[in-house]
């Protein structure tokens, strides 16, 4: 993810209807076991998603037909140019009477601008991802088309999908800490969060960098038993500012995987397994480290009503929730997937520094009736410490 927005078009041209007909074949395609072959998916995954392609992928040719008429369908995605140039193609390989426009961008301007736009009578976008922080404001203006007749939409776990149908989890996230291994030794790593911000952490005193990014941690250990809103607002909190006295940084997630690595400070949080691999994979000395209870969440998708891109953006949902799309998406970018089906081994990154460990999940109930109660206390504290708006 990068902090200035990143714009690139990947499309291709309608083609007839019997190209069309042809690629929304009930298997997998060529293209799709040859990219997760590459990629070292596991044959055994790709043989279970083959077999589900018949249900998942049973698109009403009516929808095909009217979304052959439709034009692009524009969204913003926390995806990487590199990381949609990827899975793009073997989406269009299925589905290439359906064009995409992929916006990469990062905080309000993927979530709360087109929302805004869309309050005053003006759609800038057809398909919203990622949009946990804004979910109530979304569900307040009545913004989202119900998706639940989509094939795929029953392999989302029930506790991670909208009740009345209107948005799904696309993908399991976790968020855990990033390190400079140069700067910061294994004993060091707290076992668990009140271990970091106890009186005698080795982190206090500026050597954590923190996002304000409440929505993508500090919300699983509000819901969490082990913690909930009365200790977190009187103990936690306090203390994760008071005695921890991190760096309070206006830059995004992006900016606490990559500060580190610079020296401005030691330990940046929130930071995502998928994100954080990747810049493993690069040989910076960095690790990342699990406190327990683990955070973890699903990313949202959904599309705005009225769109004029209808049936091509729930085709297009409906393959990012197969679990085809969901191998694919795993082997382009390394997004955890969210389908019932793929909680399995060898389907996420980083997975054995969480593995076995207590899970405090966001849900979404969390969401809608904890959210605004953790910013109402998370804001002014935050203001308080000195953190930018």
């Amino acid at each position: 993810m990068k902090t200035t927005p990143t714009h690139r078009r990947i499309a291709c041209s309608a083609v007839a209807l019997l190209a069309m007909t042809a690629a929304a074949s009930a298997q997998m395609t060529d293209e799709a076991r040859t990219f997760l072959t590459e990629n070292d998916i596991s044959e055994t995954l790709i043989e279970q998603a083959d077999g589900a392609t018949s249900g998942e992928l049973d698109i009403p040719a009516d929808w095909l037909e009217k979304a052959a008429a439709e034009g692009p369908i524009d969204f913003s995605t926390n995806d990487s140019s590199e990381h949609v140039a990827k899975w793009l193609p073997v989406f269009n390989a299925r589905y290439p009477e359906i064009e995409i426009v992929a916006t990469e961008t990062s905080g309000a301007a993927r979530a709360v601008q087109p929302l805004l736009a869309y309050k005053s009578g003006s759609l800038v976008r057809h398909i919203v991802v990622s949009f946990e922080g804004s979910l109530p404001d979304y569900i307040e203006a009545d913004a989202l088309a119900v998706l639940d007749d989509l094939p795929a939409w029953d392999g989302v776990p029930e506790d991670r999908r909208a009740a009345d149908g209107t948005f799904a989890g696309m993908q399991n996230t976790t968020w855990c800490l990033i390190y400079n291994k140069d700067n910061v030794t294994e004993d060091e790593l707290p076992a668990t969060w009140w271990d970091m911000v106890s009186e005698d952490s080795p982190l206090k005193d500026g050597r954590i960098g923190a996002a304000n990014r409440a929505q993508l941690w500090t919300l699983n250990l509000w819901t969490h038993p082990d913690y909930g809103p009365e200790r977190m607002a009187d103990e936690f909190l306090p203390a994760f500012f008071n005695t921890l006295k991190p760096q309070l940084r206006a830059e995004g997630v992006g900016g606490m995987i990559n500060l580190p690595l610079v020296g401005e400070f030691d330990v940046g949080l929130p930071t995502p397994n998928d994100e954080t691999w990747e810049i493993m994979q690069t040989g910076a000395p960095v690790g990342w480290h699990c406190p327990e209870p683990v955070p973890q969440y699903f990313n949202l998708i959904g599309m705005f009503r009225d769109s004029p891109t209808h049936y091509s953006s729930k085709v297009f949902i409906n393959w990012i929730l197969s679990q085809e799309g969901q191998l694919v998406r795993l082997a382009a970018g390394g997004d955890g997937p969210v389908h019932k089906d793929l909680q399995v081994a060898g389907a996420a990154l980083l997975a054995d520094e969480f593995a076995g460990k207590d899970i405090a999940l966001r849900t979404l109930d969390g969401m809608m009736t904890e959210l605004p109660k953790l910013y109402d206390v998370w804001r002014p504290i935050w203001a308080a410490a000195g953190g930018p708006e």
